[in-house]
């Protein structure tokens, strides 16, 4: 008898199957006044306050609204309060207007208000899925979990189509974002100066060089190793007005 039992045991064990819920929201929410927040839009910086956002890979995006943070500051005299997480985890509505969205993916702002989509240009990204999200209808939103960290990705699409994406974003930013467009203004000029400088000074060490040489040729290893070093000082001038471009835009 006992030894029936056991096997009828083992048997409902084998089609067990642990049930787990979708994850919570992790972080502490803080309070903003935005009319219309439901859980899981994402939230832009505005004018005078916040918005659901509705634009591509937008750089004014602030976090995303939750209705079961895990901790939450609270802040009187709201007339539309909402609790919006800038960092931790999310659940994030989500569609596949850019196509499915696999683990690990990044996951940026759409056009469709509040909504996230995957991240295939260059841009201001969200943060990163935890789950992965499929759908044949592109206009289905559903949610997915995120890790959220806001910030700016290079390396999701080529230098063509990013160069005709900050042409694109230059051309509107200067009337709907003027703050914004002046800091990519700002990165633009350092970047080209620091370009230009760069090539301006290997330029001058080439041709002063090439005449040491031929006027002593037998100093043309000490020569030759003073135009490396110079060589050298023309790359590290272009990689610093890279990086202070960089901390422009992410400043």
């Amino acid at each position: 008898m006992f030894n029936k039992l056991f096997l009828v045991l083992l048997v409902l064990a084998s089609f067990y199957r642990p049930v787990t819920a979708q994850e919570s929201s992790t972080g502490v929410a803080i309070a903003i006044d935005m009319a219309g927040g439901e859980d899981g839009d994402l939230v832009c910086s505005a004018q005078g306050g916040y918005k659901k956002c509705n634009k591509l890979n937008d750089s004014s995006l602030f976090g995303v609204v939750t209705s079961n943070p895990t901790a939450k500051f609270e802040v009187t005299g709201l007339d539309n309060p909402v609790f919006v997480l800038t960092t931790g985890k999310a659940n994030v509505k989500v569609s596949s207007r850019n196509g499915n969205i696999n683990e690990g993916d990044f996951v940026t702002s759409s056009e469709a208000e509040g909504v996230g989509q995957l991240a295939s240009e260059n841009g201001f990204v969200l943060g990163t899925a935890l789950e992965s999200y499929e759908s044949g209808d592109a206009n289905a939103v559903g949610k997915i979990l995120v890790s959220i960290s806001i910030h700016p990705e290079v390396g999701l699409s080529s230098a063509r189509s990013n160069l005709l994406q900050v042409i694109r974003q230059g051309a509107t930013g200067a009337v709907l974002e003027p703050l914004d467009s002046f800091r990519y203004l700002i990165a633009a000029l350092v970047v080209i100066t620091s370009f230009v400088m760069g090539f301006v000074y290997f330029g001058r060490v080439a041709r002063s060089g090439v005449e040491a040489i031929g006027r002593n040729p037998l100093a043309s290893r000490i020569i030759q190793f003073n135009m490396i070093l110079h060589i050298v000082m023309s790359i590290v001038i272009v990689l610093i007005g890279l990086a202070i471009a960089y901390l422009i835009l992410i400043l």
